[in-house]
């Protein structure tokens, strides 16, 4: 679950960044997760026309709910609030400095932001000097 909020994290910010209402060109980088990076769009896509938003209604949206908590999310793993491109990045940061964040919302960023890293780790290119040694020793046993 951890490693699917995190990719959902580098999806929302991949959406923003790259494939967003202000670029009219294509993305030079495509999503490494199409499935996860097209239901958030549809997700986004419908936050921005409903009617029945977290704040606004009495009776929020369960669509809109998810988002409004995966823009939290980002929020509190975003380092660099006064720049970022994700909607309601920096109201939330701020709101999170006026309020005191619970134990469990603390735990699953943490547990998010530790999925990403290992993510990052698996993915990254091992150098051809690295994966050479890593041969000679596997041989020799």
């Amino acid at each position: 679950m951890y490693r699917q909020l995190s990719e959902a994290m580098d999806c929302l910010q991949h959406i923003c960044t790259d494939v967003g209402p202000h670029n009219s060109r294509r993305p030079d980088n495509p999503c490494m997760s199409f499935s996860t990076c097209e239901g958030l769009q549809l997700l986004i896509r419908h936050f921005a026309t409903c009617g029945r938003k977290p704040q606004a209604a009495a009776k929020t949206c369960p669509h809109c709910k998810r988002m409004w908590q995966l823009f939290r999310l980002h929020s509190s793993l975003c380092d660099q609030p006064a720049s970022c491109r994700i909607p309601l990045c920096k109201q939330f940061k701020e709101k999170a400095q006026e309020e005191k964040v619970d134990e469990t919302w603390r735990l699953l960023v943490k547990k998010v932001a530790t999925a990403r890293v290992m993510s990052s780790l698996a993915n990254r290119k091992v150098p051809q000097v690295v994966h050479k040694s890593w041969m000679r020793c596997r041989g020799t046993r």
